[in-house]
């Protein structure tokens, strides 16, 4: 379990190929919640607060799916973009930062829970 850090990903990918790689859900969060506060999202500011709430919650909600396949996953992915649509640039830095990699932070991924957040 690491953080996103990919120098050290493909380095374990490297030595462990046929390990799985899993992100750490604090540092999901943790990077969610800085990109959040951060002009570029659209949402920063005091009075963005309950919508920057919103997100996470909804990241949390992604998080969760749990079926063997993607399935789940992508349905909630597609209600993330739809949910949010009128924030265009939390929806790209969805997808381009997170969908992609779902399986390493979701439940879907991992083999075992060890957390239910």
């Amino acid at each position: 379990m690491v953080d996103k850090d990919f120098a050290e990903i493909n380095a374990l990918q490297k030595v462990f190929p046929e390990s799985a790689i899993l992100l750490c859900w604090y540092h999901v969060l943790q990077a969610v919640n800085r990109w959040l506060s951060k002009s570029e999202s659209g949402v920063h500011g005091l009075s963005n607060t309950q919508k920057r709430n919103e997100i996470i919650s909804f990241f949390c909600k992604l998080k969760a799916c749990t079926s063997v396949s993607e399935e789940d996953f992508k349905a909630t992915s597609a209600e993330f973009c739809q949910t949010f649509k009128q924030y265009p640039l939390v929806c790209q830095y969805f997808q381009k930062h997170w969908e992609g990699i779902g399986h390493m932070w979701c439940d879907y991924g991992r083999r075992f829970s060890h957390a239910h957040v």
